[in-house]
């Protein structure tokens, strides 16, 4: 028995298990640490907490935070007004959307869907700089619209007014929600809500007692992370906020680390707010969590049974339509025109046909792509949209296996927790955390404003697809990694040629989901990206800026917008179509041979004999 033991406590770690053990240690560094550093930072010092010979331990940021208390409940209050009054608007335009496109039978219902994700790929910088250009007060194009209308004032939509900010953020961030909330009513079974009605209960009941409780998890934690993509969101605040005079949250915290004239950034004091705000969306993800513990209680989808139904529009048909008609031209076909005209005038004028004779030309263009530095900070985005999008799936993906396939223990659940929290912090207070880790550890590694700083901060969205790979691993039954081991393959073998094809397709979407994500990104570059170092995104906003006096060329800026914009649809849609392309080509070539193909195959069962004739043949 002593021998026994001996052999057993010399036991190396398996393949698999070092690859877990990485996948963890990286996810805790992009995750853990940065915001440990602004805890350390909020408690200690009033700038950095490392190699400043001043900093104290103690709660000095948090008494000078209280002693602005008036500053902090104005920016309490705006933040809450900006970010709630933007969901609340942005759930009943998604929801409305996605119930016309999956519950009823409107017209044109498919080509709805495409339009409502069209703003889903134009970069939130562009989208905020079009909806400036639109709501100017003498040249924008939805103004001079509104002119026409016998009761408007000369300004109709003050581009400044606080309502304004609030409808725009509602409108930038609707395609989110839309895309989760689709999924949700597609899986309701109708059959509920056509019981109750034959039971005598009207439309407002129907919805108030069946429609709603059934819905409930799948919304609140639409609600949520929805809110907490608006608060970490600083494109808005930044280009409407600064004129308006009101102090969101976001646009605070950039403020304050920004080095004004005679005046050093205070981290410390940026640091207490972070964490303020961090705790409410702590409390906020909790709420979420405990709400939908049960939410499997109300699962509606039975098996041959479900079927979902679809309601006749009627006579609200046509009323509809029109609504939808509006928000496509408010989010898709507007911002686009009024770009387009910003693009091909020298300075802003008034649409008009006499200006379109007289004063256009399509030279901005032809600057922008003569422009190295626009094609220098192209290939910026790319590298780093690319490399964070291929440490977060890779990692991910051997993590979710790990935790998916192990026994769920109270370690194991923490650790699950832990690596899906990331979609609980504002990509503000991450750009903050990782901009204090960066000056902390510069004296022993530079890495302040390098390229491959900005890949490492934009892989914390690691959660998205770590979220992902753990669903679909658990669609893929454990026979198969089983009859691979009885064949004699290692678990890092059974892995890799067995769960990861079959996992390839999630993880290949997933990649081009945080590719796109990447590339539209504003609010980490905001606070980490130099002028060596900045992507695309922040090159367009210094070209917008009239603050940035050598750059500033609104022409070009808005020519740039609209070039960048077509890109990220054609790579987009261009990664999606070879995704699409690979899978049919794999199921014909599969159809041919006469074989099941392991990759495209559905998660059912299979017989120990087929996996080991798939290991043998991969083993070849």
């Amino acid at each position: 028995m002593f021998q026994a033991r001996r052999t057993t406590g010399r036991r190396r770690p398996t393949s698999m298990t070092i690859a877990m053990v990485v996948s963890g240690i990286v996810i805790f560094l992009l995750l853990a640490v940065p915001l440990i550093v602004q805890v350390i930072t909020a408690f200690r010092g009033p700038f950095l907490p490392f190699g400043v010979s001043s900093a104290r331990w103690g709660v000095e940021n948090f008494v000078t935070l209280w002693q602005l208390r008036e500053d902090f409940w104005g920016v309490l209050g705006a933040t809450g007004a900006f970010v709630g009054g933007s969901t609340l608007l942005t759930l009943l335009m998604a929801f409305g959307l996605a119930w016309v496109t999956v519950r009823t039978d409107a017209p044109w219902r498919r080509l709805i869907s495409v339009l409502v994700i069209v703003p889903y790929i134009i970069p939130p910088i562009v989208k905020a700089q079009a909806y400036l250009l639109m709501l100017s007060p003498e040249s924008g194009v939805l103004n001079q619209l509104l002119r026409l209308l016998p009761f408007a004032s000369d300004v109709p939509i003050d581009p400044y007014a606080f309502p304004t900010m609030i409808v725009i953020q509602a409108l930038t961030n609707v395609t989110f929600p839309y895309l989760m909330i689709v999924p949700i009513l597609t899986n309701m079974d109708g059959s509920l809500e056509e019981s109750a009605r034959v039971s005598g209960a009207s439309w407002p009941q129907t919805l108030r007692r069946v429609t709603l409780p059934m819905l409930w998890p799948g919304l609140l934690g639409v609600t949520v992370l929805t809110f907490i993509l608006g608060l970490g969101s600083l494109e808005v605040p930044l280009l409407f906020g600064q004129e308006s005079g009101r102090s969101i949250f976001a646009l605070k915290l950039w403020t304050l680390i920004s080095s004004n004239a005679g005046e050093l950034p205070q981290y410390g004091l940026a640091a207490a707010w972070g964490l303020v705000f961090l705790v409410i969306t702590t409390i906020a993800f909790a709420v979420y969590l405990r709400a939908t513990r049960n939410a499997e209680r109300r699962a509606s989808v039975s098996g041959k049974g479900f079927r979902p139904s679809t309601m006749r529009m009627g006579p609200w048909k046509i009323p509809v339509m029109v609504l939808v008609a509006v928000f496509v031209l408010l989010t898709a076909v507007l911002p686009l025109l009024a770009l387009l005209w910003a693009a091909i005038t020298p300075y802003p004028v008034a649409f008009s046909i006499d200006a379109m004779l007289s004063r256009t030309d399509f030279g901005a263009f032809g600057v922008v792509l003569a422009d190295s530095e626009f094609w220098v900070s192209l290939g910026r985005t790319v590298l780093i949209a690319g490399g964070s999008a291929t440490i977060a799936v890779v990692f991910a993906t051997v993590l979710a296996y790990g935790i998916a396939r192990s026994k769920k223990t109270g370690w194991v659940k923490a650790l699950d927790l832990f690596a899906s929290s990331s979609v609980a912090i504002p990509a503000t207070i991450a750009g903050f955390a990782m901009f204090l880790t960066f000056m902390v550890l510069n004296p022993y590694i530079p890495l302040a404003g390098t390229l491959f700083a900005l890949v490492i901060a934009y892989s914390y969205r690691v959660s998205i697809a770590y979220r992902s790979s753990y669903s679909a691993t658990l669609q893929i039954r454990p026979e198969l990694e089983e009859a691979a081991l009885t064949s004699g393959a290692s678990r890092f073998q059974g892995f890799r040629r067995i769960i990861a094809p079959l996992l390839m397709p999630t993880v290949m979407a997933v990649w081009i989901q945080m590719f796109i994500l990447g590339t539209n990104e504003f609010t980490l570059p905001a606070f980490l990206a130099t002028p060596s170092s900045r992507p695309l995104s922040m090159y367009i906003y210094a070209m917008i800026n009239p603050r940035s006096a050598q750059l500033y060329a609104p022409d070009q800026g808005a020519a740039m917008a609209l070039i960048f914009t077509l890109m990220v649809f054609a790579i987009g849609y261009g990664l999606q179509w070879a995704l699409s392309r690979r899978a049919i080509g794999r199921t014909r070539k599969t159809v041919a041979a006469g074989l099941p193909d392991l990759a495209a195959a559905a998660p059912a069962p299979a017989d120990s004999a087929t996996v080991t004739l798939a290991v043998q043949r991969r083993r070849r």
